[in-house]
C-alpha cells in the first residue's frame, strides 16, 4: 500500500499516530475521535447530534463508541454547578489519553511568541526523560533545551557528586516516591542521576519525610517528565545546612564529674576548660552531695551486700 499525503494550508486536523492506532478503540470510535478533534473549540456535539448526522451508525453504535473513548481517556465528562445552582455536564476531547479524573488545563491558543526563559534541566542532571518518551509513543514528545551551565554551578555539582555517604538512603528515597504518587515513577538510570541531589538534602540535615514532602506537594494534574520535575524541586528547594549536634557523655571527660546543665561541645566542664564562673553558678555546675541522700544510698548498698551473702551461703 502506498500512502499519498497532500499538504494543506488550512482546514485540517492533526491526530497523533498513538490515537489513530489505539487498538483499545474500534474503527468507529477512532473516526468519531477524529471528527470531534476537527471541530472548533466550543462546538455543541453529543451522542444525539452525532447519531442524527450519521444515521448509518445509529444512536446505540455512537453511544458505544463514545463510551470507548471515555474509558480510554480521550473523552471526559464532568458535572459542574453554575452560578444559578444548576448542574450541567461539560465535555472535553483530547488527542492523548487523560489518566486523571478531571481534564488538564487547556493548551494555550496561537499567537505571537513571547520572550521568556524556557528553562533547562538542573545542573549536572542527565536528560533521561527524552529517551523514555521515545520508547512510549503514546506520550507527547519533549524537546528539552540544553543550555551550558555556568562554571560555578558545574563545580558545585561535582562537590555534590563526590558525597557518597548518603547515596544508598537517597536511592531508596527516590525509589519510594512511586508509592506516594504513581506519577513519580523513576527508572533505575534516572534514580542514579538524581541520587547526588537527594544526598545533598540528607547531608544538609533534612529528613526523609521533609524531602518527600518537598517533591510530592502540589503536583500538577499531569506529570509528563517525573525525572525533570523531581530534579527541579530538589534543586530549587534545597535547604541550608543545619548544625550537626554532637553527643557526649553526661560527665566531664577530665574530672569525670557530672554536668549540672547542657553538655558542652568540648566535653569538659568549665573548671577543666579554665573558665571562671560566678560563685552562684559554681554551685549549680558542681553541686555538693546531700548527706541525707548519701546515707540512704549507703544503707541500700549494705542491704544488697547482705542479701547477696545470704543467698551465696545457701
Amino acid at each position: 500500500m502506498r500512502v499519498y499525503r497532500t499538504p494543506h494550508a488550512r482546514d485540517f486536523v492533526i491526530l497523533p499516530n498513538s490515537a489513530a492506532r489505539d487498538r483499545r478503540l474500534s474503527f468507529t470510535a477512532r473516526g468519531i475521535l477524529a471528527h470531534l478533534l476537527s471541530l472548533p473549540d466550543g462546538a455543541k456535539e453529543d451522542v444525539r447530534t452525532l447519531a442524527d448526522r450519521n444515521p448509518g451508525v445509529g444512536r446505540r453504535g455512537v453511544s458505544k463508541a463514545v463510551q470507548e473513548l471515555e474509558d480510554a481517556g480521550y473523552y471526559v465528562r464532568r458535572n459542574v454547578r453554575d452560578e444559578d445552582g444548576q448542574v450541567r455536564t461539560e465535555t472535553a476531547v483530547y488527542d492523548v489519553p487523560q489518566t486523571e479524573g478531571y481534564p488538564v488545563p487547556a493548551s494555550p491558543g496561537t499567537g505571537d511568541p513571547g520572550i521568556g526563559n524556557t528553562g533547562t534541566l538542573p545542573t549536572g542532571v542527565k536528560d533521561l526523560v527524552s529517551k523514555d518518551l521515545e520508547k512510549d509513543p503514546s506520550l507527547p514528545s519533549v524537546s528539552p533545551v540544553q543550555t551550558p551551565a555556568p562554571p560555578a554551578a558545574r563545580e558545585g555539582f561535582q562537590e555534590i557528586k563526590g558525597n557518597q555517604e548518603h547515596a544508598p538512603e537517597a536511592a531508596r528515597l527516590l525509589a519510594r516516591l512511586e508509592a506516594v504518587d504513581a506519577r513519580l515513577r523513576l527508572s533505575q538510570r534516572q534514580i542514579q542521576a538524581l541520587v547526588p541531589l537527594a544526598s545533598q538534602w540528607l547531608q544538609n540535615g533534612a529528613s526523609v519525610m521533609e524531602i518527600t514532602d518537598a517533591v510530592v506537594q502540589q503536583l500538577p494534574s499531569k506529570v509528563y517528565a517525573p525525572a525533570k520535575l523531581v530534579a527541579d524541586r530538589l534543586t530549587r528547594k534545597l535547604p541550608a545546612p543545619r548544625r550537626a549536634w554532637k553527643h557526649f557523655d553526661a560527665t566531664c571527660r577530665d574530672c569525670k564529674r557530672p554536668f549540672g546543665g547542657a553538655t558542652p561541645e568540648s566535653g569538659q566542664c568549665s573548671e577543666c576548660r579554665g573558665d571562671v564562673l560566678p560563685p552562684a553558678l559554681q554551685t549549680l555546675a558542681h553541686p555538693e552531695p546531700d548527706p541525707f541522700v548519701t546515707g540512704i544510698a549507703a544503707s541500700i548498698r549494705s542491704a544488697l551486700s547482705a542479701t547477696r551473702s545470704a543467698v551465696a551461703s545457701v
